[in-house]
């Protein structure tokens, strides 16, 4: 009499199917959004987009006041003798000053913070642009994750069915042990990559729901496919006018202008600045015989030693940084974008023959396989190998899916794609 190991039960899914409803309970009363709606969310919601808003804000009030001619001052000052030729003899002087800046630095303060500013919205598209990509790509993330979970539910379903027909055979003496332990190892193994998948999915959900920011209590249904193919334009289309589109690029331009206008203004710094006081003098106001006259002077400060000197080197030293980071991005920029569009055509092609040699052939021999054992000229294990074979050619789909669009956002993000004109900050 032959002993045989318990057999187990293909298909505890319970738990982790249990585990995903609860985690998405309160998100299927939430209407579903497609890509472009998830990312629109997080960049009208998230924490990050509101500090890249206030930060550009920041830069903008900074600009706020620069250039403005200094206020006049206004002194009234008394003098009183205690003693002397006249007991109680006094002097009253009201005096109003004002600086003459006559050296013109004011107006390129002015344009100094101006360009400083501009740069701070450059920044903050820039910033926009960051998030648009991390949101694109953890749009992408859930929905992977989501089919390759799918994608294992389904072969272990399957895997199940075949479980339980092996089993039957055996009983009946038409299958031996081998035909058993093959099929609880694939059973197994699936079992064991489905919670991989499971664990991958909350992951990749909890990393969406972040993006959302603190009001967002759970993830809104997301839907899509992978492997969509977002337009790209040539290369040389991608080179053209790369420094005006990016944000971080028209940024170091500005604050290198900006660095210019300063360091002209500082080296207005020779020039003096006059202040001129006029005024009214009056004496023994209330006494007999007061008097008035009146007062009127010049203060000319005379610069041999302090004359901005510090400012114009710190102005110049911040330019020549600001171009030398400036020339750095973009020739990272110049020398990555071909080797990048050459990337998302590879991975393009190579999605497209998957599915055109691989992912066809794969299914096909499912098919022919599930024929052949119908028909009694097959084992259970073909049908066991044809599965396994679909599976991995699918989820080997989803790999190249994945990585297209993480080539595909790299490329759009290094050539400036992401960074619209209509990005505004709430500072302007």
């Amino acid at each position: 009499m032959s002993t045989r190991s318990p057999r187990r039960s293909p298909a505890p899914l319970l738990p982790w199917g249990l585990i995903l409803v609860l985690l998405a309970g309160s998100a299927l009363a939430q209407p579903a959004l497609d890509e472009s709606q998830y990312v629109e969310r997080v960049l009208s919601g998230s924490l990050e987009a509101r500090v890249a808003g206030l930060e550009a804000a920041l830069g903008r009030a900074e600009a706020v006041g620069v250039g403005l001619w200094p206020n006049p001052a206004l002194e009234w000052e008394r003098q009183k003798t205690a003693s002397g030729t006249r007991n109680g003899e006094s002097q009253d002087v009201l005096v109003a000053s004002i600086p003459l800046v006559l050296s013109g630095r004011l107006g390129l303060e002015a344009e100094a913070a101006e360009r400083s500013a501009q740069s701070a919205e450059a920044r903050y598209a820039w910033a926009r642009a960051g998030l648009r990509h991390e949101a694109t790509r953890a749009f992408t993330a859930v929905l992977a994750a989501r089919e390759r979970r799918s994608l294992l539910e389904e072969s272990l379903v399957s895997l199940g069915r075949l479980a339980e027909a092996i089993a039957v055979r055996e009983k009946a003496g038409e299958a031996a042990g081998y035909e058993r332990l093959r099929i609880e190892l694939e059973v197994e193994a699936v079992r064991d990559a489905l919670r991989g998948a499971v664990l991958e999915e909350q992951q990749a959900s909890a990393g969406a729901l972040w993006l959302l920011g603190p009001g967002v209590a759970s993830l809104p249904p997301l839907q899509g496919a992978l492997g969509v193919e977002r337009p790209l334009p040539d290369v040389a289309t991608l080179l053209d006018g790369l420094g005006e589109r990016r944000g971080d690029l028209r940024a170091l331009t500005l604050e290198a202008s900006s660095a210019e206008a300063a360091r002209r203004a500082a080296g207005r710094g020779l020039i003096p600045e006059p202040t001129v006081t006029a005024g009214a003098q009056f004496l023994d106001v209330g006494l007999p015989g007061a008097g008035a006259g009146y007062v009127v002077g010049v203060a000319l400060p005379l610069p041999f030693f302090e004359r901005r000197q510090g400012a114009s080197a710190r102005a110049e030293a911040r330019k020549v940084l600001s171009e030398a980071r400036h020339a750095a991005l973009l020739h990272a920029a110049r020398t990555r974008l071909p080797v990048l569009l050459e990337a998302v055509s590879g991975r393009r092609e190579r999605l497209a023959r998957h599915r055109a040699d691989v992912l066809s052939r794969a299914e096909e021999l499912r098919r022919i396989a599930a024929t052949a054992y119908r028909g009694g000229s097959a084992e259970l294990l073909v049908l066991v190998d044809a599965e396994r074979a679909a599976r991995e050619a699918r989820l080997t789909a989803i790999e190249l899916g994945v990585s297209l669009v993480e080539a595909e956002t790299d490329l759009l993000l290094l050539a400036g794609a992401y960074d619209g004109a209509a990005l505004r900050s709430p500072g302007r």
